[in-house]
């Protein structure tokens, strides 16, 4: 048998690779962007400086980032179509200064930026579809290579996590398998500050088979192991395989 890691599922014949890149579709996009804004659209002022489930953040500040999360990503798509470098922010201090002071603006007008800056986004993701590209790599806000057209990824995955972060009754547990297993790829196989000593197995559907030994085997459902990977608390229990308590993954870089 390889040793490469898959992807298997019971209830198909589809079996991937787990290094393979799940590109997400323009349509997958679309689809993330208006459900987002299906939750939010009619929030009041009072409603958007609510806490949300992030620490320190409205759900104002969560609305923010993702408004100047398109802005950014648009930068990349820019960069992207011209062959000039253009980044997605000037710093990362001065992102982290735009949220704070964008945060601070009535939640009608936070809900109304990112609405509009969804609309654009999606012109410009049009833009990037159809081409040419005069760059085969842009570098991401985390100082990560990637591909133009992973930017699609970057975005579906900004919006439906930060969807739960908003409180809003959308769960990690409503996260598609599909979503869930894309996301544990391309988050797993990024750089973290520690050292990496376990390994998720999927629970039911799923099984990640590989070269592992001497590492803790994590299971449990794709959305709550993708849920906690990314420093979330997942929807359902996750289990060790020595019984030794969960903890908290490695942090990213």
């Amino acid at each position: 048998m390889s040793t490469d890691a898959v992807w298997r599922t019971a209830k198909s014949d589809k079996i991937l690779p787990y290094g393979y890149i799940m590109i997400t579709s323009v349509v997958e996009v679309a689809s993330a962007e208006a459900l987002v804004a299906k939750y939010v659209e009619s929030l009041s002022n009072e409603e958007v400086a609510t806490d949300s489930l992030l620490p320190d953040w409205s759900r104002g500040h969560v609305l923010s980032h993702l408004a100047n999360n398109a802005r950014g990503l648009s930068n990349l798509i820019e960069w992207a179509l011209t062959g000039v470098q253009k980044d997605m922010y000037v710093s990362v201090e001065q992102r982290g200064i735009d949220i704070e002071n964008d945060a601070k603006r009535p939640g009608k007008e936070i809900v109304a930026d990112f609405l509009e800056q969804s609309k654009i986004f999606a012109t410009n993701l049009e833009r990037l579809m159809a081409g040419p590209l005069l760059s085969d790599e842009v570098v991401s806000g985390n100082g990560s290579h990637v591909h133009p057209h992973e930017i699609t990824t970057l975005r579906e995955r900004e919006l439906l996590v930060h969807l739960v972060d908003l409180g809003l009754d959308y769960k990690s547990n409503d996260w598609t398998l599909d979503f869930s297993i894309k996301t544990l790829k391309s988050v797993s196989a990024g750089k973290r500050k520690e050292r990496v000593s376990f390994r998720l197995l999927i629970a039911g559907d799923h099984t990640w088979t590989g070269d592992q030994n001497g590492m803790v085997d994590i299971l449990g459902t794709p959305q709550s192991l993708a849920a906690w990977l990314m420093g979330r608390e997942p929807d359902d229990k996750l289990v060790t395989s020595d019984g030794s308590p969960l903890g908290k993954p490695p942090l990213w870089l």
